[in-house]
């Protein structure tokens, strides 16, 4: 009877898990051929650039290279050549093979000179010699008979090699120096991780996806509640720690506070706060290298307190301690259990997440309409990599949507509620936090002013809400001028010339801001949606997952049934402002603090830096524009739920791919 069932459901629902199946199969597909162009699976030899060529290679002639291999499964070779792309035609063959110890072939290939005539690394593969490390191999290259008149094709060295594996051979004859190779060995360990990643993610979105499209009547906070936590996970397993943006130096400023030294000292013209030297120390030299191979090798690595350094965290210096209380929550805690460096950032990684977590839930609870909306943005990768790391944006995106939530639940929940002192300190409180995250976001509270004045006691709103605006607008500037203090060291005299320059000479500004975003409004687009990961934008998502996404947004913007005819003129024109004014705020805080001065566009603005005010523009053009659709609310919330989750397997194997 219960495989009746089973064979019942399978059937009435087949066409959503093909669907489902197909688009799981062709994200692995892709990931697996990423995986394979970008050489993660193997261990490589030093990549020298080549010095000169064999100029007197002539045809029939043989190239002999003797490899000693490093390691056991040696399976490629990289072969550096003369690229001749100044011939239209490049006539001839030549044949690449390599023997064993024992002088028999393993492989040869012959290929044509017009192949690698554009790209002059050809990779040569052969059969895995899984037993390699420590034995000889040949490489051989032999130049065919070519037609006449044709330039001799010839193959990159580094000359002045010494001993047995600095050099080659010309017909037998022996030549200084060493044919540019580069020598791959798969590597195992790191297949078996990937499969193992790809496998977890894979069946988790599948099986959450099927339990979340038959389950007819889940809520909206908990389809993200089943979800985003979990992805979260897989992003702090994943991504190696100091990788996410700034990721460093918000490491530095949460360690900070979770010793209680709640802003960056100040000594002179020394800046930063004594900490335990070694917290650094799991950084490589190049941060943009750093892979999994570097993480497990400082997981033994302990605080050692006796040891200090002072450590500055630059631009975190300006934040507020506030925005890093979650994290150094976490670390806290953690310390109290062990002094291993790396599990002290996974616990303030994971405190932040929980925090952010908990109060994206909140808001999604709290909002008597656009749920879907919010649900919908949870699932922006470069938002998920803000909860799942030491970022303080996880801090300030959660806070931004609860604090929308709230406003709006206090506007539209029920008509005869009243605003008594318990809403008012919640407001006051909450307006505090969200103008302390970054002043940018400080026109947030206008939003306020959209609340009713027939929800306050004898219908008097302005007093109240005149006084949360000005409390939280002298707090903010009280931190702004404590902050400015970094500012002068971080870029000294630009700021103070960028303010004159907006105060004096206001419409070449504004040209300069349409400018800017005329130059670069795809990319903000493709950053706000996730395009690129990491610290230095060095995981690449490319353009499916945030086009996707981005294009679901305007979908669901017109089509979302509950946001339409909902707020009343004076409460668009709030909702307008407030959008343009955070907007402008974005533009003037990165011309002041990180353009340069004569710049002719504004630099270091980045797509994530709008995601707080993303529920807005939701919320104001899908209650103005009216568009009819045959979908229905719980259907819609149910896709958003799976696609949001399937499209993460592919950004999840993006992140390891890049870090094997």
């Amino acid at each position: 009877m219960e495989m009746q069932k089973v064979k019942a459901k399978i059937k009435e629902q087949w066409k959503f898990l093909t669907i489902l199946i197909i688009g799981v199969i062709a994200i692995l597909m892709t990931a697996n051929y990423i995986l394979g162009i970008t050489d993660g699976l193997y261990n490589k030899s030093e990549n020298i650039e080549a010095q000169e060529s064999i100029k007197d290679i002539q045809a029939n002639d043989k190239i002999e290279q003797k490899i000693i291999a490093a390691e056991n499964n040696f399976e490629r070779v990289d072969i550096q050549f003369e690229p001749l792309k100044e011939e239209s035609d490049v006539s001839g063959e030549i044949t690449i093979g390599i023997q064993d110890e024992n002088g028999k072939n393993i492989e040869e290939k012959t290929i044509t000179r017009n192949y690698i005539r554009e790209n002059t690394t050809y990779e040569f593969e052969f059969k895995r010699q899984k037993e390699s490390k420590g034995k000889t191999y040949t490489v051989w290259i032999a130049f065919h008979q070519t037609e006449e008149g044709t330039k001799p094709f010839t193959v990159k060295y580094f000359p002045n090699g010494e001993g047995e594996q600095n050099s080659f051979t010309v017909n037998g004859e022996n030549r200084e120096g060493r044919i540019a190779t580069q020598e791959f060995y798969f590597n195992t360990t790191k297949q078996l991780f990937f499969t193992a990643v790809a496998t977890l993610i894979s069946l988790y979105a599948i099986m959450i996806s099927i339990y979340i499209y038959n389950k007819k009547g889940i809520k909206i906070e908990n389809i993200f509640l089943y979800t985003v936590p979990v992805i979260c996970l897989f992003y702090i397993l994943c991504m190696p720690t100091f990788k996410n943006h700034d990721e460093l130096y918000h490491w530095f400023r949460s360690y900070e506070v979770s010793i209680g030294k709640f802003v960056e000292g100040i000594d002179g013209d020394t800046l930063g706060t004594k900490m335990p030297e070694n917290i650094v120390k799991p950084l490589t030299d190049d941060w943009t290298t750093l892979t999994y191979g570097d993480v497990e090798a400082y997981l033994d690595l302990g605080l050692e307190p006796e040891n200090e350094a002072t450590l500055y965290s630059e631009t975190s210096a300006v934040y507020s301690f506030i925005q890093y209380l979650p994290q150094a929550i976490g670390i806290f805690i953690t310390r109290i259990f062990t002094d291993k460096v790396l599990l002290l950032a996974y616990g303030g990684r994971i405190m932040n997440m929980i925090v952010s977590v908990g109060l994206i839930y909140l808001a999604i609870k709290k909002i008597p309409f656009g749920k879907k909306a919010i649900l919908l943005l949870s699932y922006i990768p470069i938002a998920i990599e803000g909860f799942s790391s030491l970022s303080p944006d996880a801090m300030t995106i959660s806070v931004a949507f609860l604090y929308i939530a709230y406003i709006m639940s206090l506007a539209f929940h029920k008509k005869d509620q009243i605003i008594g002192k318990k809403q008012i300190i919640i407001l006051l409180v909450m307006s505090i936090v969200m103008a302390l995250c970054k002043i940018v976001y400080i026109p947030l509270v206008l939003l306020m002013f959209m609340i009713p004045k027939e929800k306050f006691k004898n219908k008097q709103k302005i007093k109240p809400l005149i006084m949360i605006v000005i409390i939280a607008c002298v707090i903010n500037l009280l931190w702004l001028g404590f902050s400015s203090n970094y500012l002068k060291y971080f870029r000294e005299g630009d700021s103070a010339v960028q303010v004159k320059t907006v105060l004096t000479h206001p419409i070449e500004y504004i040209q300069n801001c349409l400018y800017t975003l005329a130059l670069n409004g795809d990319d903000y687009i493709l950053t706000m949606f996730g395009g690129e990961l990491g610290w230095g934008e060095l995981i690449k998502v490319h353009t499916v997952v945030p086009y996707i996404l981005f294009v679901f947004m305007i979908w669901l913007t017109l089509t979302d049934k509950t946001i339409k005819n909902t707020f009343a003129l004076y409460q668009k024109i709030v909702i307008a402002l407030t959008i343009l004014a955070v907007g402008g705020l974005i533009f003037t805080s990165l011309f002041v603090q990180w353009t340069t001065c004569g710049s002719d566009s504004i630099a270091g603005i980045q797509g994530r830096y709008f995601i707080p005010i993303l529920p807005l523009l939701m919320l104001l053009v899908g209650s103005q524009i009216k568009l009819k659709s045959e979908y229905d609310d719980k259907n819609l919330q149910r896709s958003i739920g799976v696609i949001g989750t399937v499209l993460q397997i592919y950004v999840v194997l993006q992140i390891v791919i890049t870090h094997l």
